[in-house]
């Protein structure tokens, strides 16, 4: 019997329709998810040959690293020195996918260089700093986008779709169970101060989430620290209660130390409950349910890629004019709730995120 003949191979090429992109930060995540993400774009408009998006280079701060992360993605320039990756004509937008203690800097310095940046969140744990970029890509008339992927996935889309058609009625409240153990390849710095810990690792992704699905932000949140197993200096399992503006309840548990407990989102409202299952980025088996009394439906969710869906809404910022996933100012909202959660902590009473904005 004759073999099946092999698959014909697309090859595409670059033109001047093609958008370059430097990967700063040779990550997990970069490798993984945002290398494929860019690479896997559609083809340009009009031009089923011609590449879209690609990766013209590869920053990190370790050499090695950034060499070996070139060489797996089939990428060519590959450097420690951040400044002359930047002058390359064929880079056109920054990825910054780094340790969160250099996004503001690396931000800066694509923002200074005429580049148009998508970064991992947060921005900055500065306020301030984080105005203070927004403006400078406003000046340099660049997009600047924050990379929160869960508004991409299949089961937050039909969820929000759901909560817009009015499905459930008014909402009574939220619960957030963002308890995914955490991988032991990281627990390095996710473990460390500053920015180490659930607060910033999953609190801030809870926040902007609530904000996505019910266009409302906590007003007051008062957070517990629960069990600490693994030994850090920081927050490995807390519970935060919100109060949202409106007067919704919120119930967020975040943790790093809980295995078999599967993320969910369930949203209270007068006429049922809908719940969302295994619905973070990269969650493979995504389930969305709608409960009225006894009656659960069980919903379809569409497979999307969110990191791949991410990336093209950027690039539709940047060719169009039109709105990333998320901007400064949504990651300003998520990163206030974090600071004032922080508060709440210290002084073991509710805080206002408002007094960090």
């Amino acid at each position: 019997m004759a073999d099946a003949p092999s698959p014909t191979l697309t090859l595409r090429r670059l033109d001047e329709r093609s958008i370059g992109f430097l990967i700063a930060g040779a990550s997990r995540v970069a490798a993984r998810w945002m290398a494929p993400a860019i690479q896997q774009q559609p083809p340009a408009v009009g031009a089923t040959d011609v590449m879209s998006a690609y990766v013209a280079a590869v920053h990190s701060h370790n050499l090695q690293r950034a060499q070996q992360f070139a060489s797996m993605h089939g990428v060519v320039y590959a450097g420690d020195d951040l400044t002359s990756l930047l002058e390359r004509r064929d880079v056109h937008c920054v990825y910054v996918g780094n340790h969160p203690r250099h996004h503001a800097e690396t931000v800066r310095a694509a923002l200074m260089a005429g580049k148009h940046v998508l970064c991992e969140p947060p921005l900055s744990d500065d306020l301030d700093e984080s105005r203070e970029l927004e403006h400078l890509a406003r000046h340099r008339s660049v997009v600047l986008a924050v990379n929160y992927a869960w508004r991409a996935t299949g089961a937050v889309r039909r969820l929000r779709d759901l909560l817009r058609e009015d499905s459930i009625g008014a909402t009574l409240g939220v619960q957030i169970d963002n308890t995914a153990l955490l991988p032991l390849d990281r627990r390095s710095w996710r473990l460390k101060r500053p920015f180490g810990g659930v607060l910033w690792d999953r609190l801030l992704h809870d926040i902007d989430l609530l904000a996505y699905l019910l266009l409302s932000d906590p007003v007051e949140i008062q957070t517990h620290p629960l069990q600490n197993l693994l030994g850090s200096e920081s927050e490995e399992d807390a519970l935060s209660v919100l109060r949202l503006r409106g007067g919704t309840p919120a119930i967020v548990h975040d943790s790093f130390v809980l295995p078999h407990a599967p993320t969910r989102i369930t949203v209270y409202g007068e006429t049922g409950r809908l719940t969302a299952l295994y619905c973070r980025p990269g969650d493979p088996d995504s389930r969305l349910a709608l409960q009225r009394g006894e009656e659960v439906q069980h919903l379809s969710v569409d497979a999307i890629d969110p990191y791949r869906a991410s990336v093209a809404r950027f690039l539709a910022a940047v060719r169009l004019g039109e709105a990333p996933l998320a901007t400064a100012v949504d990651d300003r909202r998520a990163v206030a709730s974090v600071l004032a959660a922080q508060q709440s902590l210290q002084h073991r009473k509710p805080s206002s995120p408002a007094a960090f904005r």
